[in-house]
């Protein structure tokens, strides 16, 4: 069989939701006192139940970081659930997001373990394309016959490709600050 670019897509998507998910859970679990705060602007939670639905959301992402380790150790079904998880989470994210812009909140976005830019369309945007990232590696690695060799120095571009995409949208309003 001929390699695709199906076999490149699932490393190099891979590579960049995990990263995207490993920083934002170590973000959150570094600074889970901070971390919950910022969720109580957004009104969604009752207060006693903050510091639970922080660690909900750390734990969540933790998870579908292992389920990208999983897949990356050879366990098949760990890549439908790391790149169904990533959906999940971002549809839940994003669908936060939406409620406080609906509602004019001024809730900044503590995603990555420290105080960011307060909600706006951007975070949509960014969790809308990382949305498709992770459909994207989800159809890819769906079982279709044996795929052909990839080739090493490939694979390798595509995880760092991803690797780079993902700390750029870690830092991504601390690149639109500097560049506003």
């Amino acid at each position: 069989m001929t390699t695709m670019l199906w076999d490149y897509l699932v490393p190099g998507a891979a590579a960049l939701l995990a990263t995207v998910f490993a920083v934002s859970a170590f973000g959150k679990v570094r600074d889970h006192r901070g971390f919950a705060a910022s969720l109580e602007p957004l009104g969604l939670v009752p207060t006693r139940l903050l510091s639970a639905a922080a660690w909900a959301a750390a734990a969540g992402e933790a998870a579908v970081v292992a389920a990208f380790a999983g897949y990356a150790l050879g366990i098949g079904p760990a890549g439908w659930i790391a790149f169904g998880g990533s959906f999940a989470l971002l549809a839940v994210f994003t669908a936060v997001i939406l409620a406080s812009l609906r509602r004019g909140s001024s809730a900044r976005c503590h995603c990555f373990g420290r105080s960011g830019a307060v909600y706006s369309s951007r975070h949509v945007v960014r969790n809308a394309a990382l949305g498709v990232v992770a459909v994207a590696g989800g159809l890819a690695a769906l079982p279709a016959g044996a795929p052909g060799p990839a080739e090493l120095a490939g694979v390798l571009l595509t995880v760092v490709t991803g690797l780079v995409a993902g700390v750029l949208v870690v830092v991504m309003d601390d690149l639109v600050e500097l560049f506003a």
